[in-house]
């Protein structure tokens, strides 16, 4: 595969973890929110929201780094 594209390929996947890791963050804002304000509902949804980016985060680095090994070792599958 052509050098200018497999880095690129690899400099996104440097730079993915940015979003999640902002989300994460927010519900912890809205976790300590939960908190001060004696709301459990805050709390039980800002859980359930990092819980799931948590889950998407993982799964989507590990999609990431499958196919770029793929393209990398010359398997261009999808």
């Amino acid at each position: 595969m052509h050098k200018t594209r497999t880095s690129t390929l690899a400099n996104g996947q440097q730079y993915a973890w940015i979003g999640y890791a902002m989300g994460i963050a927010c519900m912890a804002a809205l976790f300590i929110a939960g908190l001060v304000t004696g709301t459990a509902q805050m709390m039980v949804m800002a859980c359930s929201l990092a819980a799931m980016l948590g889950a998407l985060w993982a799964s989507t680095t590990a999609a990431a780094r499958a196919a770029n090994a793929r393209r990398t070792h010359g398997h261009l599958g999808a």
